[in-house]
């Protein structure tokens, strides 16, 4: 039974534990009969659709182009800290990524040509990174951007419980830092005021800041008894930056609602409105000028997904259903913020095979996003 677990796996690509906890190999449809992505039209002005991932190879002088689907993946703006500028030509997201169970993707997306320059790369998946930027340093003549890829697990069935923790964390400049800085667990993180601050979801729940100067400090752990996944964004509210914090379960036991602020000048965690939709959990959240926008995600008691996005304002304490997702994916969906706007798509979502069981399909859909143009 391992072998045929074995190849399902590398050929499926059940990106992780969420997918194996749900069924049995024995049930799953070997046969692999790719399902067509649901189609969704966008509901408003909000939306624009951009070209997807593709890469290119030659044989015998022909270009060819292949669409690429990234089951999970990161994406961060590393070039400039000031979220109010036009895009220029020189601004991009760079992106880490997975394609498959053997296959990574990095690369970056300029805004320029609406173009994707990316690298597939034969090496073990890094799922549940963290990514964290731009970092500015300034000094007497230029200022230098950096960003923070660190953290996430790799499968293998030779490690403890089929997980392994990456413990290295990467700067993506020429400076790098390695070693046991924190804690072997998922590592979740936002920006704020030109600073990083992530927590470990582990039991003991430790906050840590990085700053421009590339040094890590301890914070106050959350204080709640919460287990599960920390999703984190900042906004602002009276030109000062917070952090928000959505505590996210996968057990249907504990609902995906409680919500709480970080001001980091008090190294401070207060409760907030409780999220009002529907329970989920591997939703996404971001955060622009006074408002946090939270949704998507899996049901945990149906093989569904949910397409709908909750807008939080900063300065009533209130939640109100504000759009509908309009692309393929809707679990595990990446964002990254660049002036007032958001650039989000990827992940997977449930559809069923020929003998009606669960099978996770990644996409490869790309959607700008701006709030402001309902």
């Amino acid at each position: 039974m391992k072998s045929v677990y074995k190849i399902v796996l590398a050929s499926s690509l059940i990106t992780g534990i969420f997918a194996c906890e749900k069924k049995n190999p024995e049930f799953i449809d070997e046969t692999l009969t790719r399902e067509e992505a649901p189609t969704y039209t966008a509901d408003s002005p909000m939306w624009r659709k951009l070209n997807s991932p593709q890469t290119y190879s030659f044989t015998d002088g022909v270009v060819k182009t292949e669409m690429e689907d990234l089951y999970s993946c990161v994406m961060v703006r590393p070039d400039t800290t000031n979220d109010h500028l036009a895009i220029d030509n020189k601004s991009r997201i760079e992106m880490a990524g997975n394609i498959d169970a053997q296959t990574t993707i990095t690369g970056t997306y300029s805004f320029e040509g609406n173009f994707w320059n990316l690298r597939k790369l034969e090496a073990t998946p890094r799922y549940a990174p963290m990514l964290l930027g731009p970092f500015a340093v300034f000094g007497r003549t230029e200022v230098e951007y950096f960003s923070l890829l660190g953290g996430g697990y790799a499968i293998n069935e030779n490690f403890p419980n089929g997980i392994n923790y990456y413990l290295d964390n990467w700067m993506q400049t020429d400076f790098n830092l390695s070693g046991d800085i924190v804690g072997a667990t998922i590592l979740t993180g936002f920006m704020a005021n030109n600073d990083g601050y992530f927590i470990e979801n582990n039991a003991g729940k430790q906050m840590w800041h990085i700053s421009r100067i590339r040094v890590y400090e301890k914070l106050k752990p959350f204080p709640g008894a919460f287990l599960g996944k920390f999703a984190m964004a900042s906004a602002k509210l009276n030109r000062k930056e917070y952090g928000y914090v959505l505590l996210e379960s996968e057990s249907a036991n504990r609902k995906t609602n409680e919500f709480y602020q970080y001001d980091a000048a008090n190294d401070a965690w207060i409760r907030k409105a409780d999220f009002p939709g529907e329970d989920r959990y591997e939703g996404v959240i971001f955060g622009i000028a006074d408002k946090i926008y939270y949704g998507l995600g899996q049901s945990k008691t149906e093989a569904k997904g949910f397409r709908d996005i909750w807008e939080y304002d900063l300065s009533t304490d209130t939640w109100v259903r504000f759009a509908t997702y309009p692309g393929s994916g809707n679990i595990k969906v990446s964002t990254a913020k660049v002036s007032g706007k958001v650039y989000i798509g990827f992940g997977y979502y449930v559809g069923a095979t020929k003998i009606n069981t669960e099978k996770y399909i990644g996409v490869s859909d790309f959607w700008e996003f701006v709030p402001s143009r309902k």
